[in-house]
């Protein structure tokens, strides 16, 4: 069986930046994509009879334009793909889904958060790079200088709206990290 990527999918902006972003590492190390939604109510929201059902229908609508909107990205790409639905915690469910499909790594679309705010309302990203055995990418917002080290094969950068010239292709591949990227911090 092909090793797969998993990549945790919403109606978010977040998300769909995470999904483009594993569209490059798929493509990048030949891995099929496993996308996964995964429907869940907050516990306030399943406490309440009045809100179980509303919360229920907007799962529903949530889930739909999850999938249109994955499919759109995905379609034509030349990837082998699949859209995974899963029910519970979301953090508990894609590592399942990532130990199901011995998956190279889990990347989803996260945003910062003050310590204080993501102790209260949790955070997915946080929870997947804390408790997942394995390797999390998390995206963060739509990174345009983030890129893949390119090779000479690659087609040369094209600077971006509003960049006045084109990335460097000058990268050297690193040994230490399992796809060759370079790693930059910032603060």
């Amino acid at each position: 069986m092909k090793r797969s990527l998993v990549v945790g999918v919403d109606d978010s902006d977040n998300s769909k930046n995470a999904l483009a972003r594993a569209v490059e590492l798929a493509r990048a190390d030949d891995l099929r994509l496993a996308v996964v939604h995964v429907r869940h109510i907050p516990v306030m929201a399943a406490m309440s009879p009045w809100s179980v059902g509303p919360a229920q229908q907007n799962l529903d609508v949530i889930e739909a334009a999850t999938r249109r909107a994955a499919e759109d990205v995905l379609q034509g790409i030349g990837l082998d793909w699949e859209f995974v639905t899963r029910i519970g915690d979301p953090a508990h469910e894609l590592m399942a889904v990532a130990d199901d499909q011995a998956a190279a790594a889990i990347v989803v679309g996260g945003r910062p958060h003050r310590a204080a705010l993501s102790g209260l309302v949790g955070s997915i990203d946080a929870a997947l790079v804390h408790r997942y055995h394995g390797s999390v990418v998390v995206v963060r917002g739509d990174d345009i200088k983030w890129r893949p080290v390119r090779t000479a094969t690659s087609e040369p950068p094209v600077a971006e709206p509003g960049q006045r010239e084109a990335p460097s292709t000058t990268h050297e591949a690193s040994s230490a990290h399992p796809y060759g990227w370079e790693t930059t911090m910032s603060s």
